[in-house]
Parts: structure tokens; C-alpha cells; sequence
């Protein structure tokens, strides 16, 4: 890495000298993330939609009720929820268990997109959350206080449930 930005920079300078102010002004502009950073944000292949939920009701959902399906105590519940927030591109998908042995997916959230998902958490904190993926509540935590806004954890019940969820969003 040192000897190619060494490179680039000796390039620039000779560019410089030759062409004049133009290449200089070239120079200042922020290099573009390459689609080879692992760094570079990226589209998630399913987007994750965050919801609060309004109310739950403890059947499966009925046609054109508006509800979501989602995980219950014996089967399928429906939450209904309120307009949410959108995670549509990230950092990074990664999956495993915390100290405690609690499996979840956590995704590192794009740079621009934490300010407001940090505002979306501090405005819904005290609430049920509903973790939407394809029309499907994966999650239903509580969101106990408001979150930095770097990180996106979803609990999930297994590991083979993280490493599907991981999938479905990034791979």
C-alpha cells in the first residue's frame, strides 16, 4: 500500500508539472471507493425495514389486513407496525453468537446512513421493533435505549438462522 500511494503521488506530481493547474485541481477531488474495498459500502441483496409495533395480534395474518407474518409462542403471529426505517446498504453482514451464547446477525451500517438510523432509534427507543426482511418479521426485540447508529444487531433463535439471514442480505 505505502509504495503504490508513493506511486500515485510521483505520478500526480510529474502530471502536474507537465499539464499544470488542471491536474492539481484533479488532485484534491476525494478518490471514489473502488468496488474492491471491502470497505466501500454496498447494497444488501434484501433490504432489513425497522418497524415499531403498533399492535400484535396472536394468529396468523388474514389476507389484506396489513399485518406481517412473524415469529409466536406456537406459530405464526401478525404485527401490525407503524412507517419504519429502511437499511439498504452496508458496511459489512456478519453473523455468530455473544459471550452469553445469543445468535444474531449484526450489520455495520454505511457511514451516511447512521446519523439517521441513530435518530430512528433515539425516537423509538421503549418500543417492540419489528425486523421486516421480504414481507417477513425475522425479529420482534425490545429496543430498550437508543443505539449509536453504528451497528444493526437482529437476534435470531440459531445459528443456522444467523448463517441463513447473513445470506439472504449479503452473500
Amino acid at each position: 500500500m505505502t509504495i503504490r500511494r508513493f506511486g500515485v503521488i510521483a505520478i500526480v506530481l510529474a502530471t502536474s508539472v507537465a499539464v499544470g493547474s488542471t491536474a492539481c485541481a484533479a488532485r484534491q477531488e476525494p478518490p471514489t471507493p473502488r468496488p474492491s474495498d471491502p470497505t466501500a459500502p454496498r447494497q444488501l441483496r434484501t433490504p432489513v425495514s425497522l418497524h415499531v409495533v403498533a399492535r400484535v395480534d396472536e394468529a396468523a395474518c388474514i389476507a389484506g389486513a396489513g399485518g406481517l407474518p412473524g415469529p409466536g409462542a406456537g406459530g405464526d403471529w401478525c404485527y401490525f407496525v407503524d412507517p419504519g426505517f429502511d437499511v439498504t446498504r452496508a458496511e459489512a453482514v456478519e453473523f455468530g453468537a455473544d459471550s452469553i451464547g445469543i445468535h444474531a446477525v449484526e450489520i455495520t451500517l454505511a457511514p451516511a446512513d447512521r446519523a439517521a438510523f441513530a435518530a430512528w432509534t433515539a425516537r423509538s427507543a421503549g418500543h417492540q421493533i419489528a425486523v421486516n426482511v421480504q414481507d417477513r418479521v425475522v425479529s420482534a426485540p425490545e429496543l430498550a435505549e437508543p443505539l449509536s447508529g453504528e451497528w444493526l444487531t437482529i437476534p435470531v433463535d440459531t445459528e443456522a438462522a444467523a448463517q441463513e439471514l447473513s445470506r439472504r442480505l449479503w452473500e
